[in-house]
């Protein structure tokens, strides 16, 4: 436990409230994207603005956001999995969150270069 705003919190309500703070994240960006996509309907240039909006920096690193909130939420599902169906594994509870936060940012980082590259000084485009 450490103090947070003055409360006492765990381990185990951290990777509670990340988990489901990234499950909320991307379930807006699963609400916007069809919202976004369902503008075919209204012609092929309503689509192409909904899709330019997208297509710049600021955007881009939402995506990176959303796409680290895909990769924890995953991990930590399966961490959550894999404690129900073997309840020993609770006695590993910290260590397994800390690989997920840990297996999160290792993904990441080559995830975000990826990501990044089209807007970052080094694309020769």
């Amino acid at each position: 436990m450490f103090g947070l705003f003055g409360y006492q919190v765990s381990w185990s309500q951290l990777a509670w409230f990340g988990h489901r703070a990234s499950g909320l994240g991307v379930l807006l960006y699963l609400f916007m994207h069809v919202v976004e996509t369902s503008t075919v309907l209204f012609g092929p240039e309503v689509y192409d603005a909904a899709v330019g909006i997208f297509k710049n920096l600021p955007a881009r690193l939402g995506e990176i956001v959303l796409m680290a909130a895909l990769v924890y939420h995953a991990l930590n599902g399966l961490r959550v999995i894999a404690m129900d169906f073997w309840p020993g594994l609770t006695v590993y509870y910290r260590p397994l969150t800390y690989g997920v936060i840990a297996a999160t940012i290792v993904a990441m980082v080559p995830l975000s270069i990826l990501m990044i590259t089209p807007f970052a000084p080094w694309n020769p485009v």
